[in-house]
């Protein structure tokens, strides 16, 4: 087997993180897939290229020499990938639009918008298990357009020649059984849940688990994560009254489930759309975010609780 530009990326990865699980959620690959084509690439060039300890791990020398070959080759590969896209779309063709899409209900929102703003566009839409990759994927111009989220305290910084804009800053709710004891307030304090067990995504970014971990800690307990699970399963334990769960203030009704506002708004997260500053939507920017926000917004108003709460806070 031949060494391939994707062997360098993964080695980069690894590298960028210090961690082999870390570099697998970048990549959008399961960690035992990426431990093994570690093993391959080490098999090709003869030796091991990380030492591994309790704390992630380091380039060993042998490491270092390759890293320093893939960073350079990388760019170059990446600028031909680019051209070659560009010449993809033969002039006079339909824009061809990929967007990279955090798993948050903007992506829904930027679809509709960007139907509207450019008709004709063949649009792709790929939601990544979290937003790690997003903007690597944005920089290295394999995607035009991103939908991102990110905390208080671990606000997201546009790499290199990308630009992010803020479309809206969103409260966390909580989903409750519609059986649960506070599932008729009309909002609920985060202090009255410090019992409760609670499902969260079993891919989680180190922005909303810390800024969870931070604000349970102000309200005087620790989170019981008890189920790292997928959304599917995660509805059924909370309607059957097991867990409880954050959901977007904008999320849907679902069967067996009342969604409430916390009280004070302790938990809340920014939307964010990310595009490259040489990319074809570059100067269409300020239109297509004055859009998705006002789409934002229409859709929002939509959900009754989150409705509610805008009103009682003087927010509409």
């Amino acid at each position: 087997m031949d060494l391939e530009v994707r062997h360098l990326r993964v080695l980069c990865a690894i590298a960028d993180t210090g961690s082999i699980s870390k570099a697998a959620a970048t990549m959008g690959m399961s960690q035992p897939g990426i431990a093994a084509q570690l093993r391959r690439i080490e098999r090709m060039v003869g030796g091991p290229l990380f030492d591994r300890s309790h704390d992630g791990v380091r380039p060993t020398p042998r490491g270092e020499w390759l890293l320093t070959r893939s960073r350079s080759l990388l760019p170059a590969f990446d600028e031909l990938q680019r051209d070659a896209a560009r010449y993809a779309s033969p002039p006079g063709g339909p824009l061809r639009i990929r967007v990279g899409c955090a798993p948050t209900r903007l992506a829904i929102y930027l679809a509709r918008s960007l139907d509207g703003l450019l008709p004709g566009a063949e649009i792709s839409l790929r939601t990544e298990a979290t937003l790690d990759p997003l903007p690597g994927l944005l920089e290295s111009e394999r995607i035009e357009l991103a939908t991102l989220d990110d905390y208080p305290g671990h606000e997201l910084v546009p790499p290199r020649g990308t630009r992010y804009a803020v479309i809206a800053t969103e409260p966390l709710f909580v989903g409750l059984s519609s059986r649960h004891p506070l599932a008729g307030a009309e909002e609920v304090e985060l202090g009255d849940l410090a019992q409760e067990d609670w499902a969260q995504p079993s891919l989680l970014e180190s922005g909303p688990r810390e800024h969870m971990a931070a604000t349970c800690a102000e309200h005087g307990f620790t989170q019981r994560a008890t189920f790292a699970v997928n959304l599917e399963v995660a509805l059924d334990l909370i309607g059957e009254g097991r867990c409880v769960g954050l959901f977007q203030a904008t999320a849907p009704a679902r069967d067996g489930i009342v969604i409430r506002p916390l009280r004070g708004a302790p938990l809340r997260f920014r939307h964010l759309l990310g595009w490259h500053e040489k990319g074809p939507l570059a100067a269409l920017a300020g239109d297509l975010v004055q859009t998705v926000t006002k789409t934002y917004w229409s859709e929002a108003r939509r959900a009754p609780v989150y409705q509610a709460w805008l009103k009682r806070h003087g927010r509409i």
